[in-house]
């Protein structure tokens, strides 16, 4: 995944940049930019070079983290063709993209303190089918689905025991017969339980702009 913290960074300073469609911005304006939010997120200056920032527009392009930025160029100034779009307005939904931004997130969890994060990333993990533990920091397999079926299945089960034990009281047996039948036909095809957390990219990105430990002067 080509990304990391201080892209994060420099995806959300050009896409603050973009929006909007309010000015056209030259590359040297970028970097000047993402610079400067470089320097207050991260307590530190350091100069983007002219390459990262293209590496940064090729990114936002791509579907490499979903962005697909329409992001145009003329005369040298970048701009976005379609004012209205954001990259913090965005939608995860994908799994594979899940999976990687939750891989990222998990190496930046020592440098970010924000209430938030744990449960942006239960929420990834919940995409991609998976637990969070926060203690531990670590994603294991979630058998979250596949339990909460079997309880439901166990359910119905017992609904059919209990409707063999009541069948000498039923006078008619058809009856019980076709009940049975239907209560098995919902043990084969119990539907998942937990539906898929909704996420976007406005809420990772502010999580992890405010949680930064800044250096100390």
């Amino acid at each position: 995944m080509p990304a990391n913290l201080n892209a994060l960074i420099r995806y959300k300073t050009i896409n603050s940049c973009l929006a909007g469609g309010r000015r056209r911005w030259s590359i040297d304006e970028l970097r000047a930019r993402c610079s400067e939010a470089l320097a207050s997120d991260r307590g530190r200056y350091a100069t983007v070079s002219e390459r990262t920032l293209r590496d940064d527009i090729r990114v936002m392009r791509s579907d490499i983290l979903g962005f697909n930025a329409p992001i145009k160029q003329e005369s040298g100034f970048y701009f976005y063709s379609d004012p209205g779009y954001s990259i913090l307005s965005l939608r995860i939904t994908d799994a594979g993209l899940a999976e990687q931004i939750l891989g990222l997130l998990m190496k930046m969890r020592e440098k970010v303190n924000h209430p938030e994060m744990e449960i942006i990333m239960e929420k990834l993990s919940r995409l991609i089918g998976r637990e969070y533990g926060p203690e531990s920091g670590l994603v294991v397999r979630n058998q979250v689905n596949d339990e909460a079926i079997k309880i439901k299945k166990q359910v119905i089960e017992e609904e059919i025991n209990a409707n063999e034990r009541m069948s000498a009281d039923l006078e008619n047996r058809g009856i019980f017969e076709r009940r049975r039948l239907r209560l098995m036909l919902r043990k084969m095809d119990a539907p998942p339980i937990v539906p898929p957390s909704e996420l976007i990219w406005g809420e990772i990105m502010a999580a992890v702009m405010s949680g930064i430990f800044r250096r100390q002067p």
